[in-house]
């Protein structure tokens, strides 16, 4: 890039910052991916340009003058920064409780279960409002746990807010390791507000440093629970209301798990916590493992008029919507998948969760595709066209037989066609600016991780790809007779 256009795209961030109130930041990106530097204005002396030699000099209080040849860099913006989270812990080394670990430094967390003390110091550039607060924080996640860049659950004595997230107790840091674009799960949650779904969950791209430990670019959102943002209902409706997730993986939080005699499907109780009292317990259980059941007993009639006297025709329809669009086929198993009710309501479906196994990543099986997953071998081919509902993976436990019999009706698929002409037709624009709105959001947050980790290098293509095949997905649902449900 000339230096006048270099000029003018620092000067035109310049003259428009006093409208938002951002706190302005120079953002410098070099060809590389792996090359990224950023100052805080405040810290900047001044910036200047030499255009015979070629040459920006920056300075700072910190470290005096750098001069940068201009022909090594992209380009550099001044522009609002990303949000940063800082979670200082008190133990400062791992004791006994964590094993091996005594007398290590703690660069990481370890546990699912045990909580650290420490002090959360939210950063919002200007943007949000600052916070600084006590937390308690632990792992979180089933096999992204396993991953080197770990997701965080926090936890807060009082609600706390958190940038444009919900007030909440409970909130978690997602990782995305698996998603080279980082837009997965805010694709489905941005789909989901778009078309109406209730209890859909937020997200704010967040800069994650741990006892002064870069730890990655993440994504800040709402913990699935009741009145947390999440499943927020009345202060009446809660004590009387139950949120429960089917899934195949071992649910650590879950004293009381249990099995659908028609499907074979994993229960978990999500929230609330049982109570205390042992007779009080039994008779709680009994009656909300009752319920659901005959919901399932219902369901497998295959009845549609008796299943929507027990269920929430609309809230299903976007709730399975969401899962469609990104294809997301862990339905099938089930993984992540939650319900809830209270007493004398009906049967309701979300919050919609866990898409990073989706679009196309890793389908039930295939349909024309001549690769496992876009995001590993990034290459174009049909796998868009896969069905949501499949029957061909012998690791599914009935959640395809319990969804096929929900849904594969003509109530269904009425309401599913006027809720998808409605958005095919008129709300894509939205959808997409809401999509290109986040992307725009953690640009300097993704050229700064691609320094530290190789798969997020090239991010914008990811993004690019993400993209494409979102819209390939559209196209096929809309020109699907089964809406890309699944296959006759």
């Amino acid at each position: 890039m000339k230096l006048k256009s270099l000029l003018s795209v620092a000067f035109i961030a310049i003259g428009t910052f006093g409208a938002y109130a951002q706190d302005p930041w120079l953002h410098i990106y070099y060809p590389s991916a792996k090359n990224f530097t950023q100052y805080d204005m405040d810290d900047v002396l001044d910036i200047s340009f030499d255009e015979e030699a070629g040459t920006m000099t920056v300075n700072t209080d910190a470290d005096g003058s750098k001069s940068i040849s201009l022909s090594s860099i992209d380009r550099f913006v001044i522009g609002p920064n990303v949000c940063r989270i800082d979670i200082d812990t008190d133990l400062k080394t791992y004791d006994e409780t964590f094993g091996n670990y005594e007398g290590r430094p703690v660069s990481e967390i370890v546990s699912k279960t045990i909580y650290l003390d420490g002090t959360l110091t939210f950063n919002g550039r200007g943007i949000y409002d600052d916070v600084v607060c006590p937390v308690k924080i632990r792992g979180r996640g089933n096999s992204t746990w396993g991953y080197s860049k770990k997701p965080y659950r926090l936890k807060f004595a009082e609600k706390q807010k958190l940038g444009n997230v919900h007030k909440a107790k409970n909130l978690v840091l997602l990782a995305n390791y698996l998603d080279g674009s980082m837009m997965k799960n805010h694709a489905a949650f941005a789909f989901g507000k778009i078309i109406g779904m209730p209890y859909i969950n937020r997200s704010l791209a967040v800069d994650v440093y741990l006892n002064g430990n870069y730890k990655g670019a993440y994504q800040l959102s709402e913990k699935i629970g009741i009145n947390n943002g999440s499943v927020d209902l009345s202060k009446e409706d809660e004590p009387n209301s139950i949120l429960f997730e089917l899934d195949t993986n071992a649910a650590e939080e879950d004293e009381y798990p249990s099995t659908d005699s028609n499907y074979g499907v994993p229960i978990r109780i999500k929230d609330p916590d049982a109570p205390e009292d042992y007779v009080e317990r039994e008779t709680w259980l009994d009656y909300w493992r009752s319920d659901l059941e005959e919901f399932f007993d219902i369901v497998a009639t295959e009845n549609a008029a008796k299943i929507f006297e027990q269920c929430n025709l609309e809230t299903l329809v976007k709730y399975v919507m969401v899962y469609d669009i990104a294809c997301n086929q862990e339905l099938n198993h089930p993984k992540s998948v939650y319900l809830h009710k209270t007493i004398g309501g009906l049967w309701e479906f979300g919050p919609c969760w866990d898409f990073d196994w989706a679009y196309g990543y890793q389908p039930t099986y295939n349909k024309g595709q001549q690769g496992n997953s876009w995001w590993w071998n990034p290459v174009s081919y049909p796998d868009y066209e896969n069905p949501l509902i499949g029957f061909g993976n012998s690791s599914n436990q009935g959640g395809n037989y319990f969804f096929y019999a929900l849904c594969n009706n003509d109530v269904f698929l009425a309401k599913f066609k006027e809720i998808w002409d409605d958005f095919y037709q008129n709300k894509q624009d939205d959808f997409w600016a809401a999509f290109d709105e986040y992307a725009a959001s953690m640009i300097p947050s993704a050229e700064l991780q691609a320094g530290y980790r190789d798969q997020y290098v090239g991010w914008e293509s990811h993004v690019e790809t993400l993209r494409q095949w979102i819209q390939n997905r559209f196209d096929y649902i809309n020109s699907d007779p089964n809406y890309g449900l699944w296959e006759d």
